[in-house]
């Protein structure tokens, strides 16, 4: 369930997975049009749901992308790279309710570097520091 905060597409939701320093399992989700309110419902389902394969394509895809930024010489597994880094904020990707699900998730790395995930139609398509090359409609 999503806690819409203002009439300019800003909520917040309780996140199963990720977590940001201040609010624990609490991310902003953000829309560029109220009547995406459905759309983000959908991805926020989506994104509570991450199988643990997708997480896991996640991570080797962020340790792939980020490893020659960071600090840390090597990870013995590829979660390891979430002790690290943190997430912030869903963006929905969609223009209408009939799209594929599609959203981009932002963060950090302790490392100073943003970072994020973007997932389409329930695959990862693109996780590391480029990913808003990857968000079609935001």
């Amino acid at each position: 369930m999503i806690y819409w905060s203002n009439e300019n597409g800003e909520g917040s939701f309780q996140s199963k997975f990720f977590q940001d320093d201040e609010h624990k399992h609490k991310l902003s989700i953000y829309i560029n049009d109220d009547k995406l309110k459905e759309c983000a419902e959908k991805c926020v389902e989506s994104f509570n749901n991450l199988t643990d394969n997708m997480i896991d394509e996640i991570c080797k895809q962020l340790w792939e992308n980020v490893k020659d930024e960071c600090t840390l010489s090597k990870i013995n597994d590829v979660r390891e790279i979430l002790n690290y880094c943190w997430f912030e904020a869903l963006y929905v990707d969609m223009i209408n309710d009939d799209d594929e699900i599609a959203y981009a998730v932002e963060g950090e790395g302790d490392w100073g570097t943003e970072v994020g995930f973007v997932i389409r139609d329930n695959k990862v398509i693109y996780a590391g520091v480029d990913y808003l090359d990857y968000i079609k409609n935001v």
